[in-house]
Formats: structure tokens, sequence, C-alpha cells
């Protein structure tokens, strides 16, 4: 009889840590899902922005971008040309020109960082030169800002 008592207790006694564990896991576990919504909540208000994103492309000044985009029309007998002298070799020219519209589209990118001076012109019709001086800056991320 004294072993079947024993049996009884032991058993109430395995009941009961069982039953404590589990609610303690249970309020541990409420509170840690709690804890990171309230984290996540506010975490905005606390960090701030993490990264600020540049467009891929701008046409307006003084903004910056990974390419600087510029559009003007003209027309000779073969269809097109330009050309641009520059102080610095860290900026690269791509020109796309469409024979319908007769419409020039330049994408200039950066290659390294610095600033460049450019003397950039294209041809309006077969007799006619459009300069256009451009100034660019380069960031280290080779991001580009046309300054004028």
């Amino acid at each position: 009889m004294k072993n079947t008592k024993t049996k009884v207790i032991a058993t109430v006694m395995a009941v009961v840590i069982a039953i404590s564990s589990l609610c303690v896991i249970t309020a541990v576990s409420a509170n840690a899902a709690s804890y990171e919504g309230s984290a996540q909540a506010h975490a905005s208000e606390k960090m701030g922005p993490m990264t600020t994103s540049v467009p891929a492309v701008t046409t307006k000044l003084n903004k910056t971008a990974k390419a600087y985009k510029f559009v003007c029309t003209g027309q000779t007998k073969k269809g097109y040309d330009w050309d641009y002298t520059a102080d610095n070799s860290n900026i690269k020219v791509a020109c796309k020109y469409d024979f319908k519209t007769h419409t020039y589209t330049f994408k200039f990118t950066g290659t390294a960082k610095g600033n460049t001076t450019m003397n950039f012109k294209y041809r309006l019709n077969d007799k006619t030169w459009v300069k256009v001086p451009m100034n660019f800056k380069v960031n280290a991320q080779k991001n580009i800002t046309r300054v004028a």
C-alpha cells in the first residue's frame, strides 16, 4: 500500500510539473510574440530609412540617377550626326536615333568618380550644329548628376 501511495503522489506531482511547465512555455511564447510585434510596429520610428533609392534615369538638372537622358530632334541627309569633347573620361555616352521621328535619345552614364565638363553637339540639319555645354558630377557609386 505504501508503494501505491508513493506512485500516486509521484504521478500527481509529475502532472502538476507538466502543467506548470506548459503554462510557463505558453506565457514565454506569448510574451515573445507580443515583443516581436511591437518591435516591428515601431521599427520605422526608431531606425528611419535604411537606404535611399537612386532612380535609373533622369532628365532633370541637379537630380542624381544611374543615368542622365537627353532628348532632342534633328535630321541630316544621312540621318543623324553628333559629337563631344570632355575634360575627363569618366562619362560614357550612348545614342539611339529614331529615323521615323528624327529624335536623338542620348544616355550619359558615369564610369568613375569625378567632375566632367563636356562640349556636346548634335546636328539639327546638314548645315547647323547645336552646341550643348554640359557639366556632370559622378559619385563613388557611379551615379551621375548634370549640374549645368
